[in-house]
């Protein structure tokens, strides 16, 4: 949509931590940034776009598969990979009030595509978005839906509070048309 209503404009992209962005913003390097974490700094303002519910990944011939969805006590039974970038502070929370303190059953992933590749394999299960884990379904894991929720991720836009570009504006505009829309 961007691009069709204003080629002119060039974007660009760049990955980066949250606490880069948040500096970037605060400094002028960036007029806007897509975050999957919210901002608690003044300077900046920040809206949800869109939410996406976690469901569990699996590989194809698992226990759970007979299961509509799965408790957090079922997926505890088995080691849990988690891609630090979906943080969900609730499925955090539950996930450690099932554990002694002592004991660590979830291990971070850097990608996506490793805790696929490692559930793929049968080393355990993993954790994150829905719709990811469908679209990946050729790689050998399936995905069920997590009971006790909603466990959800949101993509936030952030911008400095005082911009008044307009550019960015209209970009703004757009992103929450299409976060209304449903078309992510």
């Amino acid at each position: 949509m961007q691009r069709a209503e204003e080629p002119e404009v060039i974007i660009a992209f760049f990955e980066i931590t949250g606490d880069e962005l948040a500096a970037g913003l605060r400094e002028g390097r960036y007029d806007a940034g897509l975050s999957l974490q919210e901002s608690n700094d003044p300077s900046l303002k920040g809206r949800p776009l869109w939410s996406e519910s976690l469901a569990v990944a699996m590989p194809l011939k698992r226990p759970f598969l007979d299961k509509g969805k799965v408790t957090i006590a079922e997926l505890l039974s088995q080691p849990v990979f988690r891609w630090e970038a979906e943080n969900c502070p609730l499925l955090d929370q539950r996930l450690s009030s099932f554990m002694p303190a002592d004991e660590q059953h979830t291990q971070q992933v850097t990608s996506f595509e490793m805790m696929a590749l490692w559930v793929a394999a049968g080393y355990g299960v993993g954790v994150s978005a829905q719709s990811r884990i469908e679209r990946a379904h050729g790689w050998g894991i399936c995905m069920r839906p997590l009971a006790d929720g909603p466990y959800e991720i949101v993509t936030h836009l952030q911008q400095p509070a005082e911009q008044a570009n307009p550019v960015s504006e209209r970009f703004e505009r757009r992103a929450l048309k299409v976060a209304k829309d449903g078309a992510v």
